[in-house]
């Protein structure tokens, strides 16, 4: 399979049989598929054989949204990541600006870069450009001695997350962006993955990885909002408190399932779905845009329904939401339940999430206000918000709590 690097293909959740079948067919599948995105260009008066490959792309259609659905040759699937979502206008608008935000970096020592430093070696350790091969039986390695044998990559990811700190302190380092940052440098260069995270996290996740996580808050509650109405039986399962108690939208209180679905939307999916999964998905949500994790968060727990709705005990739904998109290892047919036109949720649109996403930001600050004032709390359960996530609510410094909880969400 033609991929980013070399990742494992057996895991837990997918024996090396079950791999080996599935990538057969989706090699013969990848190479269908780059045949007619090559008559898809010249059509469009591009040339898909120019050296380095294209870096222009068809204006979006319902045609290239059908093409981007069925899967961007995996060659050009940064090029056309970076022009679907805008990156080269952000270039553009900023040149130079990366360069010196590294040379600001080069050397700083603060909170944020110690985070990214003990975060760096962890991502994706199997992952042969991350993780030089060692000898069979080698000692566990020393700090300096991973620097010492830091591979290029490595190199561009902390470049890359030290000058995305300096340039959105209100973000400044949180874990998983060590995990999408270096997803995009499999696919692109750093100035290019530098830009594509500013995207994600401000377009398709506004407010996610902030220190006080209300964007993360925000997207749960739509999130649950979505499986209420169009999951009904799985509703029943993970709507409620462990101790039984309903769901009330109205209160700041999320089901606790969503400290698993939360990672999904921090890390975009990543260490959540097997990795070609993960691509297929980023290609609709850097063409579609962020309408496209709700989707494929509706189609994982539409999939596991069955699972869901054969348990008993609320503590173990926590491992079966967490287990089922790990076995979603054909890409293909994730998309397809997720876009298919009968029990498929292609209808959930951009405009529906982003007017919901503000009726919760609205409530939100209509609580901080209520707060500054003295008044009566807007919603019912303070101290839920406090506890669930940190919450909009969060005073000035408390951000090691909340980087402390953000590492649970991830983790979880």
């Amino acid at each position: 399979m033609l991929t980013c690097g070399r990742f494992r293909k057996q895991t837990q959740y997918v024996t090396l049989q079950e791999y080996d079948e599935w990538n057969t067919r989706y090699e013969e599948t990848l190479r269908r598929r780059r045949g007619k995105w090559d008559a898809l260009l010249k059509e469009s008066g591009l040339s898909p054989s120019s050296e380095g490959g294209p870096v222009r792309f068809p204006p979006k259609s319902n045609k290239v949204k059908r093409y981007v659905r069925k899967g961007i040759p995996p060659e050009w699937r940064g090029a056309a990541w970076f022009w679907y979502a805008g990156g080269q206008k952000m270039l553009n608008k900023h040149p130079g600006l990366y360069d010196e935000l590294v040379k600001k970096g080069n050397g700083l020592v603060s909170p944020d870069s110690e985070l990214i430093e003990r975060d760096l070696h962890r991502t994706f350790p199997d992952n042969i450009k991350f993780k030089p091969d060692t000898s069979p039986g080698a000692q566990r390695l020393s700090k300096i001695q991973q620097q010492q044998m830091e591979t290029p990559i490595v190199q561009q990811l902390r470049r890359v997350l030290v000058a995305f700190s300096l340039h959105v302190p209100k973000i400044g380092y949180c874990q998983s962006l060590n995990f999408l940052a270096g997803l995009l440098l499999l696919f692109m260069t750093e100035e290019k993955a530098f830009w594509m995270l500013y995207i994600l996290t401000h377009t398709h996740l506004p407010g996610t990885h902030e220190v006080n996580l209300e964007g993360s808050s925000v997207d749960q509650w739509v999130l649950m909002m979505s499986v209420r109405e169009s999951l009904p039986g799985i509703w029943a399962k993970i709507g409620g408190d462990l101790d039984g108690s309903d769901f009330d939208p109205d209160s700041a209180r999320l089901p606790p399932v969503t400290l698993c679905t939360s990672s999904w939307f921090m890390s975009g999916f990543i260490g959540s779905l097997p990795i070609e999964s993960v691509l297929r998905v980023w290609d609709c949500l850097f063409y579609e845009g962020s309408k496209t994790l709700f989707r494929i968060a509706l189609t994982t727990f539409k999939t596991g329904e069955p699972q869901i709705r054969a348990v008993n005990d609320p503590m173990e739904i926590f491992q079966v939401v967490q287990t089922i998109p790990r076995r979603l290892i054909d890409a293909g047919a994730i998309i397809e339940a997720c876009y298919r036109r009968r029990n498929g949720f292609g209808h959930i649109s951009q405009e529906t999430i982003d007017q919901r996403r503000q009726e919760r930001r609205d409530a939100f600050a209509a609580e901080r206000a209520a707060i500054a004032k003295g008044g009566v709390r807007a919603s019912k359960d303070d101290q839920a918000l406090r506890n669930h996530f940190g919450g909009p609510l969060q005073l000035h410094g408390h951000h090691d709590f909340s980087r402390k909880f953000k590492k649970i969400l991830v983790k979880t």
